[in-house]
């Protein structure tokens, strides 16, 4: 594996699954089969935490496991793999979804007048809001003046486009 991937993978792993399972996943391997008990002992990590880590691993796409019943126990016992060709799945998924967060802010951008007041760290508010505020802020008191979005509308459309690029080129 690539260590441009391998640190994308670690990248992905520490944002969605925490930094913990970066130590799980050092010990998984895309070619060898390992069970969540021997990751659990060469870790030292409990064995539920490994079992937690392996499970968001597996939501993730980035492991599978082999299920077999111990004969002599009959308790299940799992065999994991590392999945790091499921990665790009991944991050085009989360683009997906930043895209259409984007693509709805735009919008809510595009339908909505704004207001906001002049002293720093009161929010802004739809025309709507500051109307029922009489063109008060409501934290400060100070007067709400028009907000020109233009450029928050400039700067989506921009982020939108290159963001749809990006997926197109794979």
């Amino acid at each position: 594996m690539s260590s441009t991937r391998e640190e994308l993978i670690k990248t992905v792993v520490q944002e969605f699954a925490g930094e913990e399972a970066l130590e799980v996943l050092g010990h998984l391997k895309e070619d060898v089969e390992t069970t969540d008990e021997v990751i659990a002992t060469e870790t030292g990590m409990r064995l539920n935490a490994v079992r937690k880590i392996l499970y968001k691993l597996y939501d993730l796409h980035l492991a599978s496991y082999r299920r077999t019943r111990d004969k002599s126990t009959g308790w299940f016992k799992y065999f994991w793999l590392l999945e790091p060709s499921r990665i790009h799945g991944i991050l085009l998924e989360r683009k997906l979804k930043v895209l259409e967060r984007l693509e709805q802010r735009l919008i809510y951008e595009g339908q909505n007048t704004f207001y906001y007041c002049k002293n720093n760290g009161c929010p802004r508010h739809t025309f709507e809001e500051a109307m029922a505020q009489t063109f008060k802020c409501p934290i400060c008191a100070g007067h709400l003046d028009h907000d020109d979005n233009s450029e928050i509308i400039r700067i989506l459309k921009k982020q939108i486009e290159l963001l749809k690029a990006d997926i197109e080129s794979g």
